[in-house]
């Protein structure tokens, strides 16, 4: 585990495996997570088949999520800074070039980086990802969804552990597709980790998202092998956003998966990493 001081003076918290074998500089994969997401979402079955082949595997919790910096309401911060801070993970980490997987808003700092970082890139990973909102030519979440989530946003944040607990599996629940059930039992365990490891409802990771420039305009300038996977009843971002990244890179693969939400839930993982596999091997 460290804590990275990015360039804005924010405390990162990160956690390194190591391959029983060891690796290479270069075999490193760097997990971004989503918005409002603590890094352990990427559980050691995502984690663990990687290592297996080889690979040294960092994630990390983003600013104002899990054990890192919470910034002021006050201090706006964009997709930009939150891949800056990506790369200050790496160095913390000796890494200078890494497999960038991303999955919803880290998708997006994955493209940042692939953008203004494009040496620290060997491949990028887009799991239900988009390449930013406020483009008009894609469509925005599900109308159904857009409602539920404004209710959530101008109710009082929950107080107590139980009500903590309940808000994050809703939204788990709202996010999912059909295609890979999780028990509520399941969601419960995951939130009650995530409050006790200490949650954080207030983050700027939307605020990030909103007042970044969309990506669409410059997803031919990625020139990194890039494999995007998108599941169709995605509520977050529909379809069309998977579509507009993989016409938009050019060196790019896509996977559509038939009834998965907004997620990368565990029964995805083993069909995932074969194709991960294949797509990393590509970049070496």
């Amino acid at each position: 585990m460290a804590g990275t001081d990015s360039s804005f003076g924010v405390q990162i918290h990160s956690e390194v495996f190591q391959p029983a074998s060891g690796a290479t500089e270069g075999d490193a994969v760097l997990l971004v997570s989503g918005a409002d997401s603590h890094c352990t979402r990427w559980t050691s079955a995502f984690i663990q088949p990687l290592l297996d082949l080889g690979h040294r595997v960092v994630r990390y919790d983003h600013r104002d999520s899990g054990l890192s910096t919470k910034v002021p309401a006050d201090v706006g911060y964009t997709l930009a800074d939150l891949a800056d801070d990506a790369c200050a993970v790496m160095d913390e980490h000796g890494i200078a070039r890494a497999h960038v997987v991303g999955r919803s808003m880290g998708g997006m700092v994955g493209q940042v980086m692939a953008l203004d970082h494009a040496d620290r890139v060997v491949t990028l990973t887009l799991l239900c990802s988009s390449p930013g909102l406020g483009d008009e030519s894609l469509p925005s979440a599900a109308d159904w969804l857009v409602d539920r989530m404004a209710e959530r946003l101008f109710a009082p944040p929950p107080a107590g552990q139980a009500e903590r607990v309940a808000w994050i599996v809703e939204l788990d629940e709202m996010f999912a597709g059909t295609r890979y059930p999780v028990t509520t039992a399941e969601r419960i365990r995951t939130a009650v980790a995530e409050v006790e490891r200490c949650w954080y409802p207030e983050s700027g990771h939307g605020p990030a998202v909103n007042s970044s420039p969309s990506l669409l305009g410059r997803l031919a300038a990625i020139a990194v092998p890039t494999l995007v996977v998108h599941g169709t009843a995605d509520p977050v971002f529909p379809v069309e956003h998977a579509l507009a990244l993989a016409d938009g890179i050019g060196n790019s693969g896509l996977w559509l998966v038939e009834g998965l939400g907004h997620e990368v839930p565990d029964g995805l993982v083993p069909a995932l990493l074969e194709r991960i596999r294949e797509h990393l091997g590509g970049g070496s």
